[in-house]
């Protein structure tokens, strides 16, 4: 059969593939299809995938060539190798010269035990390339198998007048000369001795040969598996049955029991290496990747050439693929380690292995390797995209490991790769955060919100930094919006609230309580429950005087938390700004009531119902005594006094007895107060007896001028028996802090005769001016000393002056006791005179 004859049998044979058209679908070429069907055959080993993006690839181009040598590979792959064939036949069919799909064919029929088809597909091949050594090799091998000896000696008589020096070649010569000799010897026997008897053995074999050979063609398993086994009976050593057999059981994805006999024709057959490449398939067809590995190791051992080395490589990657699939990042990288040392500048076994010490956590190294792929292919996109993740992670170790000074150089760099990537951008702001530099923080955010966009996680971000930095109207203008396209987002809701009442705080601080208030209750909106929030605004409320709405939000407050100390209080102040004592002692009581030992509360409390009082009555007492001989005297008074909004009124019944006598006196008094200015002060008194005025009236009007300072001006009228005397008064008060003191004069006419009095009246405040101690000076005779006024026109013309000491003490706010004490020294003649001395004590009660 001459190479013409061969070409049109092979054709044939192409003839049996169907054509395959379709319309082009997708954005994706067929170009980019097939890259990606290559990356997840090579690099993931996912063949499903590659082959359905074969198929896409095919349906914009049908019939692409490299398409279709892909597919083949792929079928083979996954147990279809009918389906490899016609795939291969196809692109015969298109171009017939094809190297590549002749190869597939090549290795497929013989793995299959084609001897003949195989040798149909080498004549096709070397009619491309005629002294191809490989391909003659494996012709020669063949034609010997299928005992065709002239033709094997027609490629011997090639290989050696081309490759005369080649071991092989060599050894192949020997042989043929030694079969040649053995053949000549027997041709030189004697012929007249009986050729020997027929080997009934050698009958046997020579018909269950036959028997093999029309059990295979009719395809039936088992009659060939049962007549090879007889074979093997009677002659171990035969190849072509051990073939039979595991083909048998290959072709029915029987790999075990065809790895079994595999075994048995190695055992053999040691060094053959289609035995060798049989068991590296099947035992990768039984996801067996480490013996298939050893084998390929074998192989690749005894014949470094490409197919071995590329075998070797897919198992190994196989290997790699599940260990890496079970975490073994260790032992995926071991293996990927092997295979660079036949491709040490492997781009895709370095991008696995890039691949293999990230999913390890060794990012540093793993950027390393990916930093010199992307040196040598600066555009790439996915090693852009993996060394960014890399040095991500490894900022991240970084961070973790509290070195922020490494860790900025890789986000910056990483950013740089992958400029979109909201990780990179949160961990560098964070960790200008977290050195103190919010300043950059913030600039970094806007550059992110540049590069990414409205992105809600940096813009949150950005506007906790902007608290952070006590921006807070910026701060809450960014949750602000934030908030109203996620309304009901609590984080949110909360960082919004927190960043108002902060304004708030800061408006309170420079006393805009008009503009704190809205802060607050803008914030209270969101945070309702927050009682600490319902106190400032309750704060707000007092400032601005508008006690009405600080009890209704200190109200509120007290629904969440009945007992809380602070709202209870801050209601307390309110009322009692009202003037409704009762109420705010009531709500004093509900914490008195917690904590009866407090006497802060307990005070606040009595002072509180101290105001409450309408009522209080009492007793005076003042006792005199002289030195000029005359006996003591004394005046008793009961008081009553009423309490209304604008002030008091009073009445007095006292009792005196003196050394002119006894005899009662009736008295009235009040106090009105106007408004913040003004005040008033009157009162009137009669007695029908010598020891009192028979009349006493007396009226001041007090101006508050500011700044502590008060005036008076006033005026009183006495009559007594024998003279009636008016004066007129004025006075000048000042308080500092806790010490008060008043200079009030007295211009004073009897007859037409004019007087002067003075008295100059020191008070040291205690106990919030509950208590007090007094000291007082006086110069001449005043008609508002009880002690003396009943004789005011006889003494009124004489020197007279004097010092007073005294003390005066409330309790609980409503008891008060006085004691005082007064010296008088009262000149009448140069040489008469007289000192006086009173003691006043003083019991009153409120009720």
């Amino acid at each position: 059969m001459n190479h013409r004859m061969i070409y049109v049998f092979c054709l044939g044979l192409m003839l049996t593939a169907a054509d395959v058209s379709a319309q082009r679908k997708g954005l994706l070429s067929s170009d980019q299809l097939l890259t990606m069907a290559l990356e997840e055959t090579n690099e993931h080993h996912n063949y499903e995938k590659a082959i359905s993006l074969c198929r896409k690839a095919l349906e914009q181009s049908p019939g692409y060539p490299d398409v279709k040598l892909l597919l083949g590979r792929l079928y083979l792959l996954t147990r279809q190798p009918a389906a490899a064939r016609l795939e291969w036949l196809e692109v015969l069919k298109k171009q017939p010269p094809n190297t590549e799909a002749l190869a597939y064919l090549i290795n497929l029929e013989n793995s299959l035990g084609r001897g003949k088809e195989a040798i149909c597909y080498i004549d096709m091949a070397l009619e491309q390339d005629p002294l191809n050594k490989e391909l003659l090799f494996k012709k020669h091998g063949l034609l010997t198998e299928f005992h065709q000896t002239n033709a094997a000696d027609e490629v011997l008589t090639i290989l050696n007048s081309h490759y005369g020096n080649d071991a092989k070649v060599r050894a192949m010569r020997e042989a043929a000369a030694q079969e040649k000799e053995r053949l000549a010897r027997a041709a030189l026997q004697p012929e007249e001795k009986p050729a020997p008897p027929p080997d009934p053995k050698l009958v046997v074999l020579d018909r269950l040969e036959t028997a093999l050979v029309a059990a295979r063609k009719r395809n039936n398993h088992h009659e060939t598996r049962a007549v090879a086994e007889k074979i093997l009976a009677e002659a171990p050593g035969n190849r072509d049955a051990f073939l039979a057999i595991i083909n048998s059981y290959h072709q029915q994805q029987q790999y075990e029991p065809a790895l079994r006999w595999l075994n048995k024709a190695l055992s053999r057959f040691g060094s053959d290496e289609d035995l060798l490449r049989r068991k590296t398939g099947l035992l990768q067809e039984l996801h067996r990747y480490d013996e298939a590995a050893v084998t390929a190791r074998q192989l690749l051992q005894k014949n470094a050439n490409s197919r071995n080395l590329q075998a070797f490589r897919d198992i190994q990657l196989q290997r790699a693929a599940a260990y890496d699939r079970a975490g073994d990042y260790a032992a995926a990288g071991a293996l990927i380690d092997t295979l660079l040392q036949y491709a040490p500048a492997d781009t895709m076994l370095l991008f696995k292995k890039a691949g293999l010490l990230e999913a390890g956590q060794r990012y540093e190294e793993a950027a390393a390797i990916t930093r010199q792929l992307l040196q040598s292919a600066p555009a790439h996109q996915r090693y852009q995209q993996a060394y960014a993740e890399q040095l991500l992670a490894t900022a991240r170790q970084q961070l973790r490991n509290n070195a922020p000074d490494k860790a900025k150089p890789l986000l910056e760099t990483s950013l740089r790769y992958a400029p979109a990537n909201p990780e990179a951008w949160t961990s560098l702001i964070n960790l200008e955060n977290s050195t103190g530099n919010v300043t950059n923080a913030i600039a970094l955010c806007d550059s992110a919100l540049a590069v990414l966009g409205p992105n809600d996680d940096i813009r949150m971000k950005k506007s906790a930094l902007l608290q952070a930095a006590n921006r807070l109207p910026e701060a809450y203008a960014i949750s602000g919006e934030l908030l109203k396209a996620a309304p009901g987002n609590h984080e949110l809701q909360q960082m919004y609230a927190e960043q108002l009442a902060a304004h708030g705080r800061q408006l309170q601080q420079a006393q805009a309580w008009d503009s704190a208030l809205i802060a607050y209750r803008k914030a209270y909106a969101y945070q309702p429950g927050d009682t600490l929030l319902v106190q400032q605004i309750v704060n707000s409320f007092l400032a601005l005087h508008q006690y009405d709405s600080a009890i209704a939000y200190a109200d509120r407050g007290l629904q969440l938390q009945p007992a809380h100390e602070t709202l209870l209080m801050k209601k307390a102040a309110a009322l009692e700004a009202q003037q409704n004592y009762k109420a705010a002692a009531a709500t004093v009581a509900m914490q008195l009531e917690a904590r009866p030992g407090d006497k802060y509360l307990r005070d606040y409390y009595n002072r509180l119902r101290g105001k409450t009082y309408r009522n209080q009555a009492g007793i005076i007492h003042l006792q005199s005594i002289y030195d000029n001989g005359s006996r003591p005297a004394n005046v008793t008074a009961l008081q009553y006094l009423r309490f209304h909004e604008k002030g008091s009124i009073g009445g007095r019944v006292s009792y005196a007895d003196r050394a002119a006598g006894s005899g009662v006196q009736l008295e009235a008094e009040t106090y009105y107060t106007h408004n913040k200015k003004y005040y008033s002060y009157g009162i009137l008194g009669w007695s029908p007896s010598d020891v009192f005025p028979k009349f006493r009236a007396g009226y001041s009007l007090f101006h508050n001028l500011g700044r502590e300072w008060e005036a008076e001006l006033g005026a009183r009228y006495l009559k007594t028996d024998s003279a009636s005397n008016y004066a007129a008064v004025w006075s000048a008060a000042k308080t500092w802090g806790a010490y008060w003191a008043n200079l009030r004069g007295y211009v004073i006419t009897e007859d037409g005769n004019w007087y002067h009095a003075y008295v100059l009246t020191n008070r040291f405040y205690m106990n919030e001016q509950q208590d007090f101690i007094a000291l007082t000076l006086s110069l001449g005779n005043t008609p508002d000393d009880r002690s003396r006024n009943y004789q005011f026109n006889q003494q009124a013309t004489f020197l007279a002056g004097g010092a007073g000491i005294g003390f005066q003490k409330t309790f609980a706010y409503r008891t008060t006791m006085g004691v005082f004490g007064n010296w008088t020294y009262q000149r009448l003649t140069n040489d008469r005179h007289y000192n006086q001395f009173d003691i006043y004590l003083t019991l009153l009660r409120k009720f």
